[in-house]
């Protein structure tokens, strides 16, 4: 990271750093909000740096967001699921005895 400026002068960071702050939020998913306390630079400079990439950053977030609960939700079906097949197992084999016992009767 090249840092430009002198005090009180705005900070000029070189491609590189903007490039790689924008993939920590557009390809990583990351908040805008974390990449650029992470980083040391303000919220709305990273967002700058988004909206010249043709990003818009508050869109960007809240896709993360739902990306993120989207995947979420995926693994508590998972395992709901998981669940149920296991009680299913329990269960079943219960049902064919009683069922056999039924027609003997």
């Amino acid at each position: 990271m090249e840092v430009k400026g002198k005090k009180g002068t705005p900070r000029r960071y070189d491609d590189a750093f903007k490039e790689g702050a924008v993939r920590l939020v557009t390809e990583q998913g990351r908040p805008s909000k974390d990449v650029a306390q992470e980083l040391g630079i303000c919220t709305d400079t990273l967002r700058s740096w988004l909206k010249a990439a043709g990003f818009n950053a508050g869109q960007t977030d809240r896709q993360n967001r739902d990306a993120q609960r989207a995947k979420e939700l995926e693994a508590e079906v998972r395992a709901l699921r998981r669940q149920i097949a296991e009680k299913n197992e329990r269960i079943y084999p219960r049902v064919k005895i009683i069922t056999c016992y039924a027609s003997f009767i």
